[in-house]
């Protein structure tokens, strides 16, 4: 893979993260503190997980994504 293919790979992933922690975010500090969690919503999160150099849990990975979607929308 050439340099420039691994940049915009890197760049796809990292936007897509960014994404996927804006709308966890967004949930997360929705009214309702129990927010209705769809199917897509936790397929995207294992998704994302599975992409992580970690094995994590849901609920360690959501506030992972919380923690990046709040930092995203603080720029």
């Amino acid at each position: 893979m050439t340099e420039q293919k691994m940049k915009e790979s890197t760049q796809a992933k990292i936007t897509a993260a960014v994404a996927l922690a804006r709308g966890v975010a967004q949930k997360a500090l929705a009214p309702s503190p129990n927010p209705e969690w769809t199917e897509y919503d936790m397929r995207s999160i294992d998704e994302w997980i599975a992409l992580q150099d970690v094995k994590l849990e849901r609920p360690e990975a959501i506030r992972r994504l919380v923690e990046l979607g709040l930092k995203a929308k603080a720029k």
